[in-house]
Protein backbone atom coordinates (compact mmCIF):
# COMPACT_ATOMS: atom_id res chain seq x y z
CA UNK A 1 0.00 0.00 0.00
CA UNK A 2 3.08 2.43 1.18
CA UNK A 3 4.73 1.56 -2.34
CA UNK A 4 1.61 2.10 -3.85
CA UNK A 5 1.31 5.86 -2.38
CA UNK A 6 5.20 6.54 -3.42
CA UNK A 7 4.61 5.79 -6.61
CA UNK A 8 2.05 7.59 -6.88
CA UNK A 9 3.57 10.29 -5.47
CA UNK A 10 5.77 10.10 -7.77
CA UNK A 11 4.21 10.24 -10.89
CA UNK A 12 2.30 13.67 -9.42
CA UNK A 13 5.42 15.43 -9.22
CA UNK A 14 6.30 14.13 -12.71
CA UNK A 15 3.36 15.36 -14.28
CA UNK A 16 3.89 18.87 -12.35
CA UNK A 17 7.41 19.26 -13.72
CA UNK A 18 6.10 18.61 -17.10
CA UNK A 19 3.45 21.18 -16.59
CA UNK A 20 5.68 23.81 -15.97
CA UNK A 21 8.09 22.94 -18.70
CA UNK A 22 4.66 23.63 -20.97
CA UNK A 23 3.93 26.63 -19.58
CA UNK A 24 7.31 28.41 -19.80
CA UNK A 25 7.70 27.17 -23.39
CA UNK A 26 4.23 28.85 -23.92
CA UNK A 27 5.92 32.18 -22.27
CA UNK A 28 8.92 32.04 -24.06
CA UNK A 29 7.09 31.84 -27.76
CA UNK A 30 4.17 33.88 -26.79
CA UNK A 31 7.22 36.93 -26.07
CA UNK A 32 9.31 36.19 -29.05
CA UNK A 33 5.50 37.17 -30.44
CA UNK A 34 5.51 40.37 -29.14
CA UNK A 35 9.33 41.72 -29.70
CA UNK A 36 8.67 40.46 -33.03
CA UNK A 37 7.35 42.65 -35.90
CA UNK A 38 7.63 42.92 -40.18
CA UNK A 39 9.61 46.02 -39.66
CA UNK A 40 12.28 44.00 -38.33
CA UNK A 41 12.47 42.19 -41.57
CA UNK A 42 12.88 45.42 -43.77
CA UNK A 43 15.28 45.51 -45.97
CA UNK A 44 16.92 42.31 -44.74
CA UNK A 45 18.21 39.07 -46.92
CA UNK A 46 18.04 35.79 -45.97
CA UNK A 47 21.34 33.59 -45.78
CA UNK A 48 19.58 30.66 -47.69
CA UNK A 49 19.16 31.52 -51.57
CA UNK A 50 16.32 28.97 -51.61
CA UNK A 51 14.17 31.64 -48.21
CA UNK A 52 12.72 34.31 -50.25
CA UNK A 53 13.88 37.61 -49.67
CA UNK A 54 11.81 39.37 -47.73
CA UNK A 55 11.94 43.76 -48.39
CA UNK A 56 8.87 45.36 -47.67
CA UNK A 57 7.90 49.25 -48.66
CA UNK A 58 8.01 50.88 -45.33
CA UNK A 59 7.94 47.68 -43.56
CA UNK A 60 4.53 46.38 -45.26
CA UNK A 61 4.52 42.86 -46.99
CA UNK A 62 1.81 40.89 -47.67
CA UNK A 63 3.00 37.74 -46.48
CA UNK A 64 1.45 38.23 -43.56
CA UNK A 65 -1.49 39.16 -45.16
CA UNK A 66 -2.44 42.08 -43.33
CA UNK A 67 -1.61 45.47 -45.06
CA UNK A 68 -2.09 48.82 -42.83
CA UNK A 69 -3.40 51.03 -45.43
CA UNK A 70 -3.74 53.94 -42.91
CA UNK A 71 0.16 54.15 -42.68
CA UNK A 72 0.90 53.83 -45.87
CA UNK A 73 -1.42 56.35 -46.88
CA UNK A 74 0.73 58.82 -44.31
CA UNK A 75 3.21 58.60 -46.26
CA UNK A 76 1.69 59.13 -49.98
CA UNK A 77 -2.01 59.19 -50.21
CA UNK A 78 -2.01 57.90 -53.74
CA UNK A 79 -1.02 54.64 -52.48
CA UNK A 80 -4.30 52.36 -52.56
CA UNK A 81 -4.03 49.11 -53.59
CA UNK A 82 -1.16 46.07 -53.10
CA UNK A 83 -0.01 44.07 -55.07
CA UNK A 84 1.35 40.00 -54.26
CA UNK A 85 2.48 37.12 -56.14
CA UNK A 86 3.26 34.33 -54.19
CA UNK A 87 7.32 33.07 -54.35
CA UNK A 88 8.42 36.15 -56.18
CA UNK A 89 9.33 39.83 -54.85
CA UNK A 90 6.40 41.61 -56.52
CA UNK A 91 5.22 41.84 -53.10
CA UNK A 92 4.32 46.14 -53.18
CA UNK A 93 1.64 49.41 -53.25
CA UNK A 94 0.12 50.19 -56.61
CA UNK A 95 -0.33 54.16 -57.22
CA UNK A 96 -2.49 56.30 -59.10
CA UNK A 97 -1.16 59.82 -59.69
CA UNK A 98 -3.56 62.64 -60.00
CA UNK A 99 -0.84 64.73 -62.36
CA UNK A 100 0.37 62.22 -65.08
CA UNK A 101 -0.24 58.57 -66.38
CA UNK A 102 3.42 58.67 -66.25
CA UNK A 103 4.65 60.13 -63.12
CA UNK A 104 5.89 56.82 -61.17
CA UNK A 105 7.56 55.83 -64.28
CA UNK A 106 10.09 58.15 -62.72
CA UNK A 107 8.77 58.16 -59.03
CA UNK A 108 8.87 56.11 -56.28
CA UNK A 109 6.33 55.05 -54.25
CA UNK A 110 7.15 58.16 -51.82
CA UNK A 111 6.36 60.38 -54.53
CA UNK A 112 10.14 60.70 -54.58
CA UNK A 113 12.52 61.00 -58.03
CA UNK A 114 13.38 57.83 -58.78
CA UNK A 115 14.03 55.79 -62.33
CA UNK A 116 13.25 52.61 -60.23
CA UNK A 117 9.54 54.25 -60.40
CA UNK A 118 6.79 52.39 -58.58
CA UNK A 119 4.11 50.01 -59.71
CA UNK A 120 1.19 52.53 -60.65
CA UNK A 121 -2.23 52.09 -63.13
CA UNK A 122 -3.51 55.13 -65.41
CA UNK A 123 -6.45 57.61 -64.77
CA UNK A 124 -8.41 55.87 -67.18
CA UNK A 125 -8.61 53.07 -64.83
CA UNK A 126 -10.86 53.05 -61.72
CA UNK A 127 -9.06 52.39 -58.40
CA UNK A 128 -12.22 50.13 -57.29
CA UNK A 129 -10.93 48.00 -59.64
CA UNK A 130 -14.45 47.64 -61.09
CA UNK A 131 -13.02 48.01 -64.76
CA UNK A 132 -12.70 44.70 -67.13
CA UNK A 133 -9.27 45.27 -67.55
CA UNK A 134 -7.33 47.10 -64.75
CA UNK A 135 -3.79 47.67 -66.10
CA UNK A 136 -0.91 47.87 -63.94
CA UNK A 137 2.51 48.71 -64.98
CA UNK A 138 5.98 48.45 -63.46
CA UNK A 139 9.56 48.23 -64.32
CA UNK A 140 11.40 45.55 -65.18
CA UNK A 141 15.33 47.38 -64.78
CA UNK A 142 18.46 46.80 -66.63
CA UNK A 143 19.83 44.85 -63.98
CA UNK A 144 16.76 42.82 -64.04
CA UNK A 145 15.83 43.93 -60.11
CA UNK A 146 12.64 46.20 -60.87
CA UNK A 147 9.27 45.71 -59.20
CA UNK A 148 8.17 43.54 -61.53
CA UNK A 149 11.21 41.72 -63.33
CA UNK A 150 9.54 38.25 -61.40
CA UNK A 151 6.75 38.64 -64.27
CA UNK A 152 9.38 37.40 -66.75
CA UNK A 153 9.27 34.20 -64.91
CA UNK A 154 6.31 33.67 -66.09
CA UNK A 155 7.37 32.41 -69.31
CA UNK A 156 8.33 29.57 -68.03
CA UNK A 157 5.63 27.38 -68.19
CA UNK A 158 6.58 25.04 -65.59
CA UNK A 159 6.62 28.16 -63.40
CA UNK A 160 3.31 29.26 -65.04
CA UNK A 161 1.73 26.33 -63.99
CA UNK A 162 2.48 26.17 -60.45
CA UNK A 163 2.01 29.63 -60.16
CA UNK A 164 -1.56 29.82 -60.14
CA UNK A 165 -2.61 33.85 -58.51
CA UNK A 166 -2.45 37.02 -58.06
CA UNK A 167 -3.33 38.97 -54.55
CA UNK A 168 -4.41 42.61 -55.06
CA UNK A 169 -5.33 44.23 -51.47
CA UNK A 170 -7.44 47.02 -51.46
CA UNK A 171 -8.56 48.89 -48.05
CA UNK A 172 -11.20 46.86 -46.56
CA UNK A 173 -10.79 44.26 -49.30
CA UNK A 174 -8.91 41.21 -50.33
CA UNK A 175 -9.20 40.21 -54.44
CA UNK A 176 -7.68 36.70 -55.75
CA UNK A 177 -7.28 36.59 -59.42
CA UNK A 178 -5.92 33.61 -61.00
CA UNK A 179 -3.25 33.90 -63.63
CA UNK A 180 -4.36 32.34 -67.36
CA UNK A 181 -2.06 34.20 -69.53
CA UNK A 182 1.20 34.94 -70.19
CA UNK A 183 3.34 36.16 -73.08
CA UNK A 184 5.34 38.64 -75.14
CA UNK A 185 3.02 41.64 -77.37
CA UNK A 186 3.92 45.00 -79.05
CA UNK A 187 5.19 47.71 -76.47
CA UNK A 188 1.61 49.54 -77.03
CA UNK A 189 -0.54 51.00 -74.51
CA UNK A 190 -3.54 48.68 -73.73
CA UNK A 191 -5.60 51.41 -72.49
CA UNK A 192 -5.19 53.25 -75.64
CA UNK A 193 -5.38 50.61 -77.80
CA UNK A 194 -8.47 49.31 -76.45
CA UNK A 195 -11.76 50.96 -75.25
CA UNK A 196 -12.48 48.73 -72.23
CA UNK A 197 -15.49 51.08 -71.57
CA UNK A 198 -17.35 48.51 -74.27
CA UNK A 199 -18.10 45.57 -74.95
CA UNK A 200 -16.41 45.66 -78.46
CA UNK A 201 -13.19 47.05 -76.93
CA UNK A 202 -13.48 43.98 -73.96
CA UNK A 203 -13.89 41.66 -76.94
CA UNK A 204 -11.10 42.70 -79.08
CA UNK A 205 -8.49 42.70 -76.42
CA UNK A 206 -9.13 38.99 -75.41
CA UNK A 207 -9.59 38.41 -79.50
CA UNK A 208 -6.16 39.45 -80.24
CA UNK A 209 -4.55 38.06 -76.69
CA UNK A 210 -6.07 34.18 -77.77
CA UNK A 211 -5.06 34.71 -81.36
CA UNK A 212 -2.01 35.76 -80.27
CA UNK A 213 0.41 33.21 -82.30
CA UNK A 214 3.23 33.67 -79.83
CA UNK A 215 4.83 30.41 -80.20
CA UNK A 216 6.18 30.94 -76.22
CA UNK A 217 2.44 32.21 -75.07
CA UNK A 218 1.03 30.01 -71.62
CA UNK A 219 -2.21 30.03 -71.26
CA UNK A 220 -4.20 27.99 -68.51
CA UNK A 221 -6.23 24.95 -69.07
CA UNK A 222 -9.69 25.91 -68.13
CA UNK A 223 -9.64 29.55 -68.75
CA UNK A 224 -9.70 30.00 -72.30
CA UNK A 225 -12.94 31.02 -72.68
CA UNK A 226 -12.46 34.05 -70.51
CA UNK A 227 -15.25 36.80 -71.91
CA UNK A 228 -16.31 40.48 -71.94
CA UNK A 229 -18.25 40.06 -68.30
CA UNK A 230 -15.30 39.13 -66.10
CA UNK A 231 -12.83 41.04 -64.22
CA UNK A 232 -8.96 41.35 -65.26
CA UNK A 233 -5.51 42.50 -64.53
CA UNK A 234 -2.76 42.78 -66.66
CA UNK A 235 0.73 43.35 -65.44
CA UNK A 236 2.93 45.16 -68.26
CA UNK A 237 6.47 45.35 -68.08
CA UNK A 238 9.61 45.61 -70.49
CA UNK A 239 13.19 44.93 -71.12
CA UNK A 240 15.22 48.42 -71.36
CA UNK A 241 17.57 46.35 -74.22
CA UNK A 242 13.81 45.57 -76.27
CA UNK A 243 11.64 49.05 -75.61
CA UNK A 244 9.30 47.88 -78.21
CA UNK A 245 8.09 44.72 -77.03
CA UNK A 246 6.10 44.24 -72.76
CA UNK A 247 5.48 41.36 -71.28
CA UNK A 248 2.25 41.25 -69.63
CA UNK A 249 0.40 38.57 -67.10
CA UNK A 250 -2.97 38.23 -67.37
CA UNK A 251 -5.44 37.56 -64.54
CA UNK A 252 -8.60 37.03 -63.83
CA UNK A 253 -10.98 37.91 -60.32
CA UNK A 254 -12.12 34.60 -59.10
CA UNK A 255 -12.72 35.95 -55.30
CA UNK A 256 -13.83 38.82 -54.01
CA UNK A 257 -13.84 39.08 -50.49
CA UNK A 258 -16.21 41.87 -49.88
CA UNK A 259 -18.24 41.13 -52.50
CA UNK A 260 -18.49 45.01 -53.81
CA UNK A 261 -16.73 44.19 -57.36
CA UNK A 262 -19.48 45.60 -59.86
CA UNK A 263 -19.73 47.40 -63.38
CA UNK A 264 -22.01 48.42 -65.89
CA UNK A 265 -20.37 48.10 -69.22
CA UNK A 266 -21.81 49.74 -72.51
CA UNK A 267 -22.71 47.78 -75.48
Amino acid sequence: MRGAMKKAGKAAILLLLLAMACVGVGMYVKMRGTTTSKEDFAGSTDSDPGTRRIQGFAGESAEDASIDFAALKKINPEIFAWVHIPDTDIDCPVLQSEQSDVYYESHNARGEEDDAGAVYIELANLKSMCDFNTVLHGKTGGEADGLFADLYRFADPAFFEEHEYVYVYLDGNLLTYEIFAAYERENTSLIRTYDFTYLSGCRQFLSDLYGNRDREKNVRKGWENVSARHYIITLTTRKEENAKRQFVVVAVLVEDAAGVINRVVAE
